[in-house]
């Protein structure tokens, strides 16, 4: 009996996925104005083919039926001479097929197959305009470039660790060149969403996913240049540095949780500072400046060779810090980091959770190197903010730089204390 009421829903399963896509391809025909090629009867009954066809002689007999469909639809075609009936029908209707017979062994998946082909096909207009009109051919290959990182490079790498104490892992060191390039084109579709329509601070913040060295660098210039933004340049520069230790927390999240458990002191004291000094500033600068435009952001999704750099700078980190720690101990890891933190907090982020994913040093032990290597890279950006020709954008971003870096080394303390 329960068999039977199993096999029920299944065919009921098989005609529910007919009537659907059958319904959505009758209503495409009537939005066109012209009759439907295959509508609600064809695709039902198409579905049901495959259901029982699936049913009375399986996969052998699925195939002929899925041949003799084809024919069929192909010979209709022909006979009626309509050279405007497009592809998408007949392909639609032979996947139909498919998905009855699928609905026998597995309902569930075939329902889920379903409604997602129903709604590929119901959003044409949507899709044609965004890849002709919205999507650049840049933002197509980068996109390309990204998948073919994760679907095929990412599989075919060892997952072998290499060099002093297993240091390195090609695998492992790959996921990071995929990570930076998923954050970049995170940080560049936020942009095109709502960077432009909300002036320099949301885009000094969406900006700061890429860099925020960078960032507080360009601000300073547009500062310099149109002195009456001064305060939403300073905003901006501000919610950078937001945005920055975001992404180091997504990184250490993502490779280690314990090294993140560690850190989440840091940069919480770091991140609530320049927060709330950048939300500061930018009431402020609704008041003061004149309506801000958007900063001018890169077109690129993100930057491949900028991604390899990174990867190589991790590595190197690595590298020295295992040969370092073999000779000296644990100990030798702080200065190796806080170098790295002079070129990218990110890289040093990545080493520290590598390092303690590979038993290198304890987790505990991490947050120390952290906040060092945030301070060198807070310190950076402090001397590039000062060198801003701007004297009130100097004040207000290296102002709350020193504010940022007093509540990162209190967060560490406290953190310390803690767990003391």
């Amino acid at each position: 009996m329960e068999t039977d009421a199993e096999l029920f829903f299944a065919l009921a399963e098989a005609l529910g996925i007919g009537l659907l896509i059958g319904i959505e391809r009758e209503q495409q025909a009537h939005r066109s104005g012209k009759e439907a090629s295959a509508g609600v009867r064809t695709f039902t009954l198409a579905s049901l083919v495959g259901a029982l066809s699936m049913l009375a002689g399986g996969v052998p007999l699925l195939a002929v039926a899925v041949v003799i469909v084809g024919v069929v639809r192909v010979a209709w075609i022909v006979v009626r001479g309509d050279q405007t009936v497009g592809l998408t029908t007949s392909l639609a209707l032979i996947t139909v097929v498919l998905l009855g017979a699928l609905a026998i062994e597995t309902a569930t998946m075939a329902a889920g197959v379903a409604v997602l082909i129903a709604s590929l096909l119901a959003a044409r207009e949507v899709l044609h305009n965004f890849s002709r009109t919205v999507l650049t051919a840049v933002e197509l290959r980068d996109g390309l470039i990204l998948g073919v990182a994760i679907l095929v490079i990412l599989p075919a790498l060892p997952n072998l660790d290499v060099g002093p104490g297993g240091a390195l892992n090609p695998r492992n060191l790959f996921i990071i060149i995929v990570l930076i390039m998923s954050i970049g084109a995170a940080g560049h579709i936020a942009t095109r969403v709502v960077g432009a329509r909300l002036g320099l601070p949301l885009s000094g913040f969406l900006s700061g996913f890429v860099s925020s060295t960078a960032t507080i660098a360009a601000l300073g210039r547009r500062a310099g240049d149109k002195p009456d933004e001064v305060r939403s340049a300073s905003a901006g520069a501000a919610l950078s540095s937001v945005s920055s230790l975001m992404q180091i927390g997504i990184i250490l999240f993502a490779l280690n949780p314990a090294m993140f458990a560690a850190g989440v002191p840091v940069l919480l004291g770091a991140g609530l500072a320049a927060a709330l000094y950048g939300a500061a500033t930018f009431l402020l600068s609704i008041h003061g400046d004149n309506k801000p435009e958007a900063l001018e952001l890169p077109t690129q999704v993100f930057s491949v060779k900028g991604a390899v750099k990174f990867m190589l700078i991790v590595a190197s980190v690595m590298l020295v810090s295992a040969i370092l720690s073999e000779r000296f101990g644990s100990g030798a890891v702080l200065p190796a980091v806080t170098l790295a933190g002079l070129v990218s907090t990110n890289s040093a982020a990545v080493a520290l959770a590598s390092l303690v994913g590979a038993g290198q040093m304890p987790a505990i032990d991490g947050a120390l190197p952290l906040a060092a290597a945030l301070s060198a890279n807070t310190a950076v950006r402090l001397w590039i903010s000062l060198r801003a020709s701007e004297a009130s954008y100097r004040r207000s971003v290296s102002g709350g730089l020193v504010i940022q870096l007093v509540a990162l080394w209190a967060g560490w303390w406290l953190g310390e204390f803690i767990l003391a």
